[in-house]
């Protein structure tokens, strides 16, 4: 007597697609651009050198750089070339810039977040940190180093600081989230830094502060690097505190 075998099962195929050589060429700047090959505000190449490096006509390339603007991953500045955009940069921006103006208690909010945000960044870029990234920290540190010897403030350099620390973090959205609140960021220092502190005492805390979080950073310490960076934005809103909301 034959034994009955249960009947298979029908294969079950799904079609498949055929891309277009566009599609392929977006697909592989969108992995550029996540991997942070290419970072936020950095131009792309050109189409002429994009079409050569991977084969492919300039139309496609062209196409490819639509279907990114579309996904609102990358802009064309007329006579600039295609930059990268932060991938944030639709939902967070300008109404809470509008919120910001002339209300230091929004001030001291933005301060506290960036407290939250930035130690973590200091705890990753104390792991994460290449060695050009450390000299670039080092480089900004010197720079305010001789700003306090000659008594002159500049809030670019500390926002230029605490700016290569989010990138050594090597945190791909977190990176996109500063960028995106990078003119909230570049307010709050201007103001503690330009407006509100501006004796030398403070100043010369200012750079102690820095230079802890540098050294806990070159020596690789994520724990001291985020206490350090802690302490030095709570301190900043400890001061708002106690200068204007008390």
């Amino acid at each position: 007597m034959r034994t009955k075998h249960p009947a298979k099962p029908a294969p079950s195929f799904q079609p498949i697609k055929l891309e277009r050589v566009s599609e392929k060429v977006a697909s592989q700047l969108k992995d550029a651009i996540v991997r942070e090959a290419f970072r936020i505000g950095e131009r792309l190449p050109a189409e002429r050198d994009l079409a050569t490096q991977m084969g492919v006509s300039r139309a496609s390339v062209r196409e490819a750089i639509q279907q990114l603007e579309m996904l609102g991953m990358v802009e064309s500045i007329h006579g600039g070339g295609t930059v990268v955009k932060s991938l944030a940069e639709k939902e967070l921006g300008s109404p809470i810039e509008a919120l910001l103006q002339d209300d230091v208690h929004k001030v001291v909010e933005l301060t506290e977040v960036r407290a939250l945000l930035e130690a973590w960044a200091a705890r990753q870029a104390a792991l994460n940190r290449t060695d050009e990234q450390l000299q670039q920290m080092r480089s900004l540190l010197e720079e305010m180093r001789e700003d306090l010897t000659r008594g002159r403030i500049r809030s670019d350099v500390d926002l230029a600081f605490h700016t290569e620390i989010a990138a050594a973090a090597h945190n791909t959205i977190f990176l996109h989230l500063m960028k995106t609140i990078h003119r909230l960021i570049s307010y709050s220092i201007k103001l503690s830094r330009e407006l509100y502190f501006l004796t030398q005492e403070y100043q010369e805390v200012f750079l102690d502060h820095h230079t802890r979080v540098f050294q806990a950073i070159e020596r690789g310490k994520p724990e001291l690097a985020e206490a350090a960076m802690r302490e030095h934005l709570s301190f900043v809103v400890d001061e708002y505190r106690r200068r204007f909301l008390s």
